[in-house]
């Protein structure tokens, strides 16, 4: 009796230290899952040295862009407002008129410390010539900033620098030349049509699902198509009878007319897909094929 006893009391115990058990996993896991995201959540990146940390856009770049024209304007007859921008001012004996300020951008912006800025801008000027004619010219200038939110002023006069270098011409992948009077020339030539001048409807020319709509208002009187180059090659006659969902990559150069007769020269990259044995525009290309890519 007493082993039996002890047995019963044995198992009675096992029992119970086994639900025990059984609480502490249930109650355990979500505990170690917890714990293991937070040990295996990576960490943020490190920020950039402050020195290199480009400043967003709510920061005093339009600012630094009107000082820089406030300077540029600053003639002997009227200081353009310089000084609330630069309250020591500056005194300028430049003749009215001889340089005007048309439009400026903001290339970088740097902070080397808290409430310290230092922006680059460009800015595209008119200088007038001997000849008495005004030529653009392309200027670069670092603005020197301090403040706070309460606002900003400029340490210094405007410092002109070196605008950033101009790369070497790029090679576009379109090696093969189109027809413009072709079933690809007469579809990329409506479409110019319908969609810079407003003549015919575009929905002719786009493919379906395609969100392109018409310039409003029509930019040009008139359009002319002067180059047209594919990226694919085709057999003669191939381009007149395509395949539903063949896909071509094109770029079309154009004239566009005002209402003046004055040109302006604008280059198009398109992608077209046949459907019914014609070509629609299915995208306008935000960049054209590179050669070697």
């Amino acid at each position: 009796m007493p082993d039996a006893r002890l047995e019963s009391i044995v198992h009675t115990a096992a029992r119970r230290i086994g639900r025990v058990l059984g609480w502490c996993v249930i109650i355990a896991s979500p505990l170690a899952v917890i714990v293991g995201l937070v040990v295996l959540r990576q960490s943020p990146p490190p920020e950039a040295p402050q020195s290199e940390r480009l400043i967003e856009a709510d920061e005093p770049q339009g600012w630094a862009e009107m000082y820089v024209r406030s300077w540029l304007s600053a003639n002997r007859d009227d200081s353009a407002g310089l000084e609330a921008f630069y309250p020591a001012g500056m005194k300028s004996t430049r003749a009215v008129g001889t340089q005007i300020p048309v439009d400026t951008s903001t290339l970088s912006v740097r902070s080397p410390r808290p409430g310290a800025w230092s922006v680059m801008v460009a800015t595209d000027i008119w200088v007038q010539q001997p000849d008495g004619k005004h030529r653009a010219k392309l200027v670069c200038a670092e603005v020197s900033l301090v403040g706070n939110g309460e606002g900003y002023v400029a340490t210094s006069l405007p410092t002109p620098v070196a605008c950033p270098h101009t790369l070497a011409a790029v090679e576009l992948d379109y090696p093969e030349t189109a027809e413009l009077n072709g079933p690809i020339g007469q579809s990329v030539h409506g479409f110019l049509l319908a969609y810079l001048v407003g003549r015919g409807e575009l929905n002719r020319y786009v493919a379906p699902g395609t969100n392109i709509g018409a310039i409003v208002p029509p930019l040009y009187a008139e359009a002319q198509l002067l180059e047209l180059r594919t990226h694919e090659p085709f057999e003669p006659g191939q381009a007149a009878r395509p395949l539903d969902g063949t896909e071509v990559h094109a770029t079309a150069r154009t004239w566009g007319y005002d209402g003046l007769g004055q040109v302006t020269t604008i280059d198009y990259a398109l992608t077209l897909v046949a459907r019914a044995g014609r070509w629609e525009v299915s995208r306008i290309d935000p960049v054209p094929l590179l050669a070697g890519e």
